[in-house]
């Protein structure tokens, strides 16, 4: 029964299986490429099947991880130990510090890798060979990738924290990367955190990790994909920025499709209630009518959830390569073909399909045995009591919410603002039965004198019809508030913390890096402000750290729990050296008042970490940096809009492929209201045709009644979305210390109105056409 059911309504069913099936199309996507995007060895350790490396600590924030590395004496003595054992053929101390080789005036390679230099012997854990002229052996030689451009005797500037240096390329090797020799890298990077084993043709790497072990018992010992624990930190970084993304997607996804589906089975079951009451008058339990929808949903959920699969798994490859082009994956990153996140995506939406079609199954099995004697069309009453509770209590919260966002702290601001936004447009779905009559009242006082009927006709179908027209609005309220919302954030952010900096810095000169990860220290000693960040190493975790010139040594709070220190306690930290110190502590700092975990002097910082990189130079002398490659110096309004691009294009991008989610999804949830709707309107569209109306004018008819719905959706997606906003804007103003107005982003407002519409209005032309085909043949 429940069978016939869904094959004699699989025209208005067909939105919630494709509903279904982009949900779980994005879920089964983004499941995929997060499987496929964990952590892998990297690729300058491919040739080394053991790594021996120091323990990996994790954060004192709990945000990534750190390997502590052992001091110039401890790796020199371990190596030698390693290098003895069975099966070993060379054991290699891997040195990783900033170097970048100047070509054409500019710095060549990725500005974001911090780890790009190498001693020569390190070449080798890559299996990266010379492919011309010799290794560089003595201060002042290089070897450099093929990609650079640069040929065999060349001369040019090696860029390292210490400053710019003349070189000569001696040779050029097959691999990413610059390589100076040993004692060089020896200065840079006196700290070694990882041990590459090369082994003997035959050798078995578990058997060689064993004997590892118990030659190093206090260190760490990697084979295979173990070896991931020494992944760079900029490609976790690059990791956790698409995971947010995907993360969000398939936020997204399972709760619009929820929506869809609940507001497929709501109007499904107000528009059976005669079938329904037929049922119950032949001797259907209630129990079983409520089987029969949740099985009907079953089914759709699981023919839904299985096309979804299929098509997610089709576009994870191209996913993965537009996240990689936008900055958010790993170049070349490889989707592994997993079951697993498949069948997770296939559960999830047969999951959403039933939680969907619970409420309506429900009241479908409420259904009196008396509803099948009707002959009325009318529609039953729209609200209920939840849903004037429900409408109400969302409606009190966001008001709440949209109050509070203004005197929240900067860390729950935004999220206070969304969750304001979602409650005000939760109540004006519900409520949207009674807000909409009014304000189709309001909208047609103008034509009130027009003589012509088809005003009329649309002011009386979409009054008449209060839970179609409901129906329908509700997914442009949402798209439309969603939209609104995003791009209003991101359009008032971008303009409010830039205009804050500039208002701290105004006067000021800044240096920054210009296609380099920081300022060398050649830079930082010319005068001005600066930071210089390093890691360091207390107990069993790692420490982000400072140092700055002239201030107290201090922690945050949160660190300082971790290691359960207190104001004047010592606490012994190791460097990026390897070597330790004992510090006293002069200061808390509350969490949140700074952007790290330790301040320290800077003095100190330089000394154990030379390949130290200051971000910026405040106060820079201009004359002082000329000549300098790779440094750039701006007045305080440039150097504000530089610092928040990057933020600005990760926050668009994410703004707009929600919006673009959330337009499509619209989409599909008026199409399948206007295709459930359309049959049931039938005996009205003969009426209609009957008096004299041709095809085209029903459909015009049709057009402008959903027109009409559209902009009164838009406008309360609008009006839900300003408060929230407008607290977020007085928030930041106080953040920041400057005026901040709201800026509404109307070019991509006025792009999403326009797509609804189009959408809505495709859709409602195309469900009228066939119904009334349907009635001038029957």
């Amino acid at each position: 029964m429940t069978l016939a059911s869904v094959r004699g309504r699989a025209v208005s069913l067909a939105g919630t299986f494709a509903g279904l099936a982009l949900g779980v199309a994005l879920i089964a996507m983004s499941l995929l490429v997060y499987a496929s995007a964990q952590p892998r060895p990297p690729e300058r350790l491919s040739a080394a099947p053991v790594v021996v490396h120091g323990p990996v600590l994790p954060d004192a924030s709990g945000i990534g991880d750190g390997v502590r590395p052992w001091s110039a004496d401890q790796a020199q003595a371990l190596a030698e130990r390693l290098a003895v054992l069975p099966g070993v053929a060379a054991a290699v101390p891997d040195r990783s510090f900033y170097a970048q080789l100047v070509v054409d005036g500019r710095p060549v390679g990725d500005p974001e890798d911090a780890g790009a230099g190498h001693g020569w012997p390190s070449a080798a854990l890559g299996a990266y060979p010379l492919t011309k002229g010799t290794a560089p052996d003595a201060d002042g030689e290089v070897a450099a990738g093929a990609a650079t451009g640069l040929a065999v005797g060349d001369r040019t500037t090696l860029l390292t924290g210490g400053g710019p240096a003349e070189v000569t390329v001696t040779g050029l090797v097959d691999g990413p990367g610059v390589y100076v020799s040993e004692q060089a890298a020896a200065r840079l990077s006196p700290g070694v955190a990882a041990i590459g084993l090369l082994l003997h043709p035959g050798a078995d790497p578990v058997a060689v990790a064993a004997a590892a072990r118990a030659a190093a018992p206090d260190a760490t010992v990697s084979t295979g994909d173990e070896r991931a624990a020494l992944e760079p930190a900029q490609a976790a970084k690059t990791r956790w920025l698409g995971t947010q993304l995907l993360i969000a997607m398939a936020s997204l996804a399972v709760f619009v499709t929820v929506f869809v589906v609940a507001s497929t089975f709501a109007l499904s079951t107000a528009q059976r209630r005669r079938e329904l009451g037929l049922l119950r008058t032949v001797g259907a339990t209630p129990r079983q009518i409520c089987r029969m929808v949740m099985g009907e949903a079953l089914l759709v959920g699981g023919a839904g959830g299985l096309a979804g699969a299929l098509l997610g798994v089709a576009a994870a490859v191209p996913a993965a390569r537009l996240l990689a082009d936008w900055g958010l994956a790993e170049p070349g990153l490889r989707i592994r073909p997993e079951p697993l996140p498949v069948l997770a995506a296939v559960l999830v939406g047969v999951g959403v399909a039933l939680t969907g079609a619970y409420a309506a199954a429900r009241r479908a099995a409420k259904v009196p045995p008396m509803a099948a004697l009707r002959e009325a069309s009318v529609e039953a009453k729209a609200m209920g009591l939840g849903r004037w509770l429900g409408g109400g209590g969302a409606l009190a919260l966001g008001g709440f919410l949209a109050v509070r966002t203004a005197t929240a702290a900067a860390e729950d601001r935004v999220n206070s603002a969304l969750f304001a936004a979602m409650a005000l447009t939760a109540a004006a779905a519900l409520l949207a039965p009674v807000l909409l009559p009014p304000l189709v009242r309001l909208a047609g006082l103008p034509l009130r004198g027009s003589r012509g009927a088809g005003a009329m006709l649309v002011r009386a179908e979409t009054l008449a019809a209060v839970r179609r027209t409901a129906a329908t609005a509700a997914p442009v309220i949402a798209t439309i508030g969603f939209a609104v919302l995003l791009s209003g954030m991101v359009a008032t952010m971008r303009e409010a913390y830039p205009a804050g900096q500039a208002a701290k810095l105004a006067g000021l000169t800044i240096a920054v890096p210009d296609g380099m990860p920081g300022l060398p220290a050649t830079a930082v000693t010319t005068g001005g402000r600066s930071v210089l960040p390093t890691r360091v190493y207390a107990g069993d975790v790692s420490v982000a750290a400072f140092g700055t010139t002239g201030g107290p040594t201090s922690v945050a709070a949160g660190t300082a729990d971790a290691l359960d220190i207190r104001v004047g306690d010592s606490v012994t930290v190791t460097f990026a050296d390897g070597l330790t110190e004992q510090l006293t502590i002069d200061k808390i700092t509350p969490d949140g008042q700074v952007d790290d975990d330790l301040i320290l002097p800077q003095e100190l910082v330089r000394q154990h970490d030379p390949s130290a990189l200051a971000p910026s130079l405040l106060g820079a002398d201009p004359t002082a940096l000329a000549g300098q490659p790779g440094v750039e110096v701006l007045d305080a309004k440039a150097y504000a809009e530089r610092e928040g691009a990057e933020d600005g294009r990760l926050l668009w991008l994410f703004a707009t492929v929600l919006i673009a989610l959330s337009v499509g999804y619209t989409g599909i949830a008026v199409a399948n209201t206007m295709a459930m709707s359309a049959d049931g309107r039938r005996p009205d569209l003969g009426v209609l045709r009957r008096a004299g109306a041709t095809t085209r004018q029903l459909l015009r008819y049709a057009a402008a009644e959903t027109l009409l719905v559209v902009v009164l959706g838009a406008g309360l997606g609008l009006a839900v979305t300003v408060p929230p906003l407008l607290g977020m804007a007085a928030g930041l103003e106080q953040e920041v210390g400057a005026p901040v107005t709201l800026r509404l982003h109307w070019p991509v407002t006025t792009a999403t109105m326009l797509a609804t519409a189009l959408l809505a209005i495709t859709a409602a032309v195309l469900a009228t056409r066939r119904a009334a085909r349907r009635a001038a043949s029957g």
